[in-house]
């Protein structure tokens, strides 16, 4: 039988960074607004405008992608942990008989 490790260290360490990335894609939004003003108005302006809002909902769609990854870490913790604590429960009752 195939022996299956788990690193629950790894998995919170993604999960951790799941949300420092989450949370940089939401201080973007900050930074696009602070150059609005310097690039004047015209075709630059407009490209940019036109390539924001592009990249806002490009940007919303993948924090949901990367939100759902998170969750989906956080479930498979919680369920090796049970998991473990049930063979564990199982292996205990087993020395007792």
């Amino acid at each position: 039988m195939a022996d299956l490790k788990v690193s629950y260290d790894r998995l919170e360490e993604s999960n951790r960074n799941l949300k420092a990335i989450n949370t940089e894609l939401d201080t973007m939004c900050a930074h696009q607004s602070d150059i609005s003003g310097s690039l004047g108005s015209g075709d630059m302006a407009h490209a940019m405008h036109d390539f924001g809002n592009n990249w806002d909902y490009h940007r919303h769609k993948l924090q949901g992608n990367i939100k759902a990854l998170g969750e989906m870490t956080e479930q498979v913790m919680q369920q090796f942990r049970e998991v473990d604590h049930k063979l564990a429960a199982g292996f205990k009752d087993e020395k007792k008989k």
